[in-house]
């Protein structure tokens, strides 16, 4: 409808490539929240953990900590807040709503910390050549993006931790009965979800060059809406890496087509909160109709 409506503007090589190159990050952390849902929790704070991370990689850097080695703590950062995710849903039983939002909170407040404030700006230069080389008009990091789609396919579709994911998702006192061990696979989904959107963080930083510690509100609901819309398609009531993909790029379709239409700012916000309850709701009556 909008390359029909807008032909001079939406449907064009270079506005493909823009609304593609915008949503690599945003596809990091879809895929990540996913991991944990389809256990059947809710991990909220892969926003901030992505935040802190491209914080905490700046301010190694501008200590003079060596790149590998200031990626190799940043990845463990993030491991280590969802292991405290981990502990406070899985061993001590805490909502994981409720762990997982104050976590949100704790590193939002954190990030601040550690950069005082301020905008981060030293990054290592190899990082940002990393990121953004360009091949065949995309930068690298659309295409890790799209790597890890593929590996979460595979994990989810063609191994048997990505059946246990489901079974723990559908049924985790069944899947207790049935041998799997429940408490581990989550610990595991958490931890790997942590990780993921750890990562997100490192390749943000070397996409922008530059971090505000207070950017992580603007990735808190997109990646969500995503997901619970990703479950209405491909494997439907399932979340799935491939459907995930739909959702992000279905979501992004709506708003830049609003955009070049002339609508004001607010109105992504509003388009993005919209399709986040629209989705959960196609999601679960999804559910409902593939276990009927």
């Amino acid at each position: 409808a909008f390359c029909v409506l807008l032909p001079q503007t939406f449907a064009t090589i270079g506005n493909f490539q823009v609304m593609v190159n915008s949503q690599a990050v945003v596809l990091i952390l879809a895929l990540a929240a996913s991991i944990p849902l389809r256990t059947g929790d809710f991990d909220l704070s892969i926003a901030n953990v992505m935040t802190i991370s491209a914080c905490l990689l700046g301010v190694l850097t501008g200590a003079g900590v060596p790149a590998l080695l200031a990626v190799v703590l940043v990845l463990a950062l993030g491991m280590v807040a969802g292991f405290v995710n981990d502990l406070l849903v899985v061993k001590v039983g805490v909502d994981a709503f409720i762990a997982t939002l104050g976590m949100l909170t704790a590193l939002s407040g954190a990030a601040f910390a550690i950069t005082d404030g301020r905008r981060v700006d030293t990054y290592p230069q190899a990082l940002s050549s990393v990121v953004n080389t360009e091949l065949f008009g995309l930068p690298l990091l659309t295409y890790y993006a799209w790597l890890l789609v593929l590996v979460l396919w595979f994990v989810y579709e063609c191994t048997p931790l990505g059946r246990r994911l489901l079974f723990i998702g559908g049924s985790r006192e069944s899947a207790r009965l049935a041998g799997v061990r429940v408490d581990w696979v989550r610990i595991g989904a958490f931890v790997s979800s942590a990780a993921l959107s750890s990562l997100a963080g490192i390749l943000l930083a070397g996409s922008l060059g530059a971090i505000d510690p207070g950017i992580g509100s603007a990735y808190l609901l997109p990646p969500f809406a995503a997901v619970f819309l990703g479950a209405t398609t491909i494997k439907v009531g399932r979340y799935n890496a491939f459907g995930t993909v739909a959702g992000l790029y279905l979501l992004v379709v709506g708003i830049t087509g609003l955009q070049l239409f002339g609508v004001p700012a607010w109105v992504s916000d509003v388009f993005n909160g919209v399709a986040l309850v629209l989705a959960v709701s196609l999601a679960i009556v999804a559910g409902r109709r593939n276990r009927g």
